[in-house]
This record gives structure tokens, C-alpha cells and sequence, in this order.
């Protein structure tokens, strides 16, 4: 049985969400964005997939993508590939058996998972082209260009040198559909763009309505690999998202600067920003303010009531 809720629910969830947790003052700044973020802010934006939307604080407010770029290059491969080519791509049997995972003994200062995405993207060779590509999906599904953070590229830039990063990846047999240097610029490039709370949830919100941008009325991808990147997003990241979805039942995804985004097919999306993590990397005040806002209105993608909020 569906469950109805009103807009003035949502509306009050996030109202209370923030005022519950914009005290807090547990966490700090990553080191890496602490000379420009401000440690006091917090904003929660909540957008639906039929583009009505709920903020509060400091959702306009810009902050680093990080991993959370993973979204939008997800949507591009699952765009480009069948998703059974895919998982072989990824390392893994495309059986669904145990076992066949691609194993690696290197060790970098981020995610080797984010560079195989960005070595698979088509073009090959072609690092304009490339980028380009995943930019264009990036600004199809959020409506709006990404601010590139010069800094902050620039301290991934020597966090790669310092490890050798391009070297391990070529050394170590590590399996890249495109070459090592170009992968790993290419998805520091994308970790460093800055977007808001509000852009994010727009992202999410075309996630959960299908591939259609809430406010442009266009589709950025196909609706049928949506449920696809909803699945990716509640695998990834063993040690946050297990605990995470026993707790919330929402996929989501984070970011080291300290914003995350939560998505339930056919409702929405909530994003939620402010910089200071715990010791994991997640932001104290917005895994906090997502997890009041699903738990306030029932959401939860293994429930088997659907949450339509009353027009």
C-alpha cells in the first residue's frame, strides 16, 4: 500500500532535521579544504522528482565533489556498456559467482575504483573528448556547470607524485582500459569540481525520476539503467554503506568535504553539506540530517510502501 504524505512533511522534516543538528559541533575539516571551508556551515536540501524542493542554512553553499563525481561517470558507463560488459570491465565475474574479483597490492592516496571508471569511459586517447563526456552527463542530470577547484587539483596533484600513483598503476598490472596518467588526471579533475547541496539533490532527483532532469524536463540518460546506479550507490564502499543502509535504508553517496546524497527512486533525492567528518569521512551533521529527514517520512528503498507526496 502507497503511503501519502504532504509537501508541508517534507517541509517540516527538513525544518527540524536542521535545527535538531546545526549545533553540533563533533568532526573536523578534511586538511585538504580547510582553508576554504567554513566549518560552521550546514545546509539540507531536498528535492523531488517532480522538481519541488525544501532548504535550509547553507544549501547554496559550494563544497568539493570527491567521490560523490563517481555519479555521473556511473551514469556515463552504464550509458556506454551493457551492464554484464561492465562487471567484467570492473574486474569482477560477470557470473555473479563468488569470486573472480580483480585483486591489486597497490596503494593510493584514493580510490584505484575511480580511475579503472574513468580508464573505461569512451573516448580512448582522448582526454578533452573524455572529459567532456562525463562533464556533459554531470551538467544534464544537476542543470548547471561545476566550479573547478584550481587548490585543490593541485594538492591532488602532488599527493600523486609524492605516491607514485601513475607508476604503481603501470607497474603493478593493474588492468586500465586507458592509459594511467591520462585516468588519473582525468578523475582528480572531476574529485576537485564544487557543487551545492541544492545542485546535488537535483542530480539525485533525476536519478530517482528515471534519467529526467526535474527542472530542464530533459532526459540526461536512458530511465532504464537508473535502477542500475541506485544499485551501485548502495554497494559502494563496504566499511559506510552496510552499516548505513541497515540504518537508513537509503543508497547514498559522501564526500571527504563533507556533503553526501541519499536517493529513493520515484521520490527524490536529499543532499545535505557541512565539512566537518568523523574519523570515516563522513559528515557528522548531514549523515545525521538524512538519516532524521528518512526516517520522519518513512523512506526507505526496502519498504514496500511507496511514499507519494500529495500534489
Amino acid at each position: 500500500m502507497d503511503r501519502k504524505i504532504s509537501f508541508a512533511d517534507v517541509q517540516k522534516a527538513v525544518e527540524e532535521a536542521y535545527e535538531q543538528f546545526k549545533s553540533l559541533s563533533e568532526g573536523s575539516v578534511d586538511p585538504r579544504v580547510a582553508d576554504t571551508a567554513d566549518a560552521d556551515a550546514f545546509g539540507i536540501s531536498v528535492v523531488l522528482a517532480d522538481g519541488r524542493f525544501a532548504d535550509k542554512g547553507d544549501a547554496d553553499t559550494l563544497f568539493v565533489l570527491g567521490a560523490m563525481a563517481k555519479l555521473p561517470l556511473s551514469a556515463v558507463l552504464l550509458s556506454q556498456n551493457p551492464v554484464s560488459d561492465l562487471v567484467k570491465k570492473s574486474g569482477h565475474c560477470a557470473c555473479c559467482c563468488h569470486g573472480g574479483k580483480e585483486k591489486s597490492s597497490i596503494s593510493l592516496p584514493f580510490g584505484r575504483h575511480g580511475i579503472k571508471a574513468v580508464s573505461a569511459v569512451e573516448p580512448q586517447g582522448d582526454r578533452e573528448g573524455k572529459m567532456k563526456v562525463i562533464s556533459d552527463m554531470l551538467v544534464g542530470m544537476s542543470g548547471c556547470e561545476p566550479v573547478f577547484d584550481d587548490g585543490l587539483y593541485e594538492k591532488f596533484q602532488a599527493e600523486i607524485a609524492k605516491a607514485d600513483v601513475v607508476g604503481q598503476l603501470e607497474n603493478s598490472g593493474y588492468k586500465l582500459m586507458d592509459s594511467a596518467d591520462l585516468s588519473v588526471d582525468i578523475y582528480v579533475r572531476l574529485m576537485s569540481l564544487k557543487m551545492s547541496a541544492k545542485q546535488l539533490a537535483t542530480m539525485g532527483a533525476t536519478v530517482a525520476a528515471d534519467g529526467r532532469n526535474p527542472y530542464s524536463a530533459e532526459y540526461a540518460f536512458d530511465g532504464e539503467i537508473a535502477p542500475r546506479i541506485v544499485a551501485m550507490m548502495a554497494t559502494r564502499g563496504k566499511h559506510f554503506i552496510k552499516p548505513w543502509m541497515v540504518l537508513t535504508g537509503m543508497p547514498a553517496v559522501r564526500s571527504f568535504a563533507g556533503g553526501m546524497l541519499a536517493v529513493l527512486p520515484g521520490f527524490g533525492a536529499i543532499a545535505a553539506y557541512s565539512p566537518k567528518t568523523d574519523d570515516r569521512g563522513t559528515s557528522v551533521k548531514a549523515s545525521k540530517a538524512i538519516s532524521y529527514i528518512a526516517g520522519k517520512l518513512c523512506l526507505n528503498v526496502f519498504s514496500s510502501a511507496r511514499v507519494d507526496v500529495e500534489k
